[in-house]
């Protein structure tokens, strides 16, 4: 068995398969290779849209602070306007005893406290004082 015509068809199969292995080697690290460079491809796509969607949020938190600013002075408009009311006091005989804004004036917070409440209209109030 030990004939050279044995042996050289041996060692041609042999070659054959270091040949064969060779090759599926060189073609596993090519997609190897490919798969990490369009992985990367991808991370860079990625990170354009993650920069994308940061001037997205960034414009958006611009509006809303400027929509907060907004939406404080309108609150603040309000509490002035509540502040601004007028209130009136009247006795039984609908005669008119003190008008004003009550956190100026003393003696009418008083009567306020004193008299029942009746209406408003826009920012005036109207009390009744029943004696």
């Amino acid at each position: 068995m030990k004939s050279p015509i044995v042996n050289k068809t041996k060692n041609n199969s042999r070659s054959n398969v270091r040949n064969f292995s060779a090759i599926i080697a060189i073609m596993l690290a090519a997609v190897t290779l490919l798969q990490a460079s369009n992985l990367k491809s991808n991370e860079l796509a990625e990170s354009k849209m993650s920069i994308l969607e940061m001037e997205l949020i960034s414009e958006i938190e611009q509006f809303l602070a400027e929509e907060e600013l907004s939406l404080e002075e309108e609150i603040v408009m309000e509490m002035e306007e509540d502040a601004a009311q007028e209130i009136s006091v009247y006795d039984n005989d609908n005669n008119l005893l003190a008008s004003g804004n009550p956190e100026n004036n003393d003696e009418l917070r008083k009567l306020v406290n004193q008299a029942e409440y009746l209406s408003s209209l826009g920012n005036k109030e109207y009390y009744r004082i029943a004696e």
